[in-house]
């Protein structure tokens, strides 16, 4: 079992050039990708990306940001700025007597005369490493989250089976007395039985399959039972059973919604 929400990082590259790659997911029905601060010069890595994410991910909103940090470029004198600045200054000077005295350092900070220029392209092997190097820890925190999850499940799932065997303890006694068979809810008790059973051996299924859709649609079905049994009920025993197996039911619901 996994949560659905999950954060890691990984940095490929060397020290004149490297790429970090941060991923994080959130709760979302659907597997949906996003991937920010990726440079035009590679934009055909995107598909890449999301290709190697739908590999490891099932579910979930994953955003994937790309770090780039280069050390190495070159150097620009835009000589024909320079001139123009050179030019446009002297003619002041001559023209208002001034003394033109100026010196190179005079020109460093003036715009669009010196500039730094270095290419955003990162390379493939940097960003794909990056990235799978971040799935790996990615997956491994959706895993330790999801024993917790599994773990505060299960304990839930255990309360809703004592509560359904104080309700299968109490009915016999409401039947012999009961002239009304409105109030027979034997069946919504089976049936709640059953699909408790069945979300219990999802949970401990090990398969690394997807479950948070299963256990949305089983904890909806159980919700239907408790809910018939509710309304058919007048046993202030059943009743206070009911309203507590539903209590722990939506925080089964909760917590399924973080699962993958």
């Amino acid at each position: 079992m996994r949560s659905m929400t999950a954060y890691s990082s990984a940095t490929k590259g060397k020290k004149e050039e490297s790429v970090k790659i941060i991923l994080r997911s959130l709760n979302y029905k659907y597997l949906d990708i996003f991937v920010h601060n990726l440079p035009a010069e590679n934009m055909f890595l995107e598909e890449k990306i999301k290709k190697e994410i739908k590999k490891k991910v099932s579910r979930g909103r994953v955003e994937v940001y790309v770090f780039i940090k280069k050390t190495n470029g070159n150097l620009m004198i835009h000589e024909h700025n320079f001139t123009r600045y050179l030019t446009g200054i002297g003619k002041i000077a001559k023209k208002y007597k001034l003394a033109n005295d100026l010196k190179m350092s005079d020109f460093l900070n003036l715009p669009q005369v010196i500039s730094w220029e270095q290419s955003t392209e990162a390379k493939e092997d940097y960003v794909i490493g990056a990235l799978k190097e971040a799935l790996k820890q990615f997956v491994a925190f959706k895993e330790e989250e999801g024993v917790v999850i599994k773990k505060q499940i299960v304990q839930n799932i255990k309360k809703i089976k004592n509560n359904i065997q104080t309700i299968e303890k109490t009915i016999p006694k409401i039947k012999n007395g009961l002239e009304n068979t409105k109030e027979d809810i034997a069946e919504e008790i089976s049936l709640m039985s059953f699909y408790v059973d069945k979300l219990t051996k999802k949970i401990e299924k090990k398969q690394s399959e997807s479950k948070g859709k299963a256990l949305d649609f089983l904890t909806q079905e159980i919700l239907r039972e408790l809910n018939a049994a509710s309304s058919k009920t007048k046993n202030k025993v059943i009743a206070a059973s009911i309203v507590d197996s539903k209590a722990y039911l939506e925080q089964i619901r909760e917590q399924a919604q973080n699962i993958e």
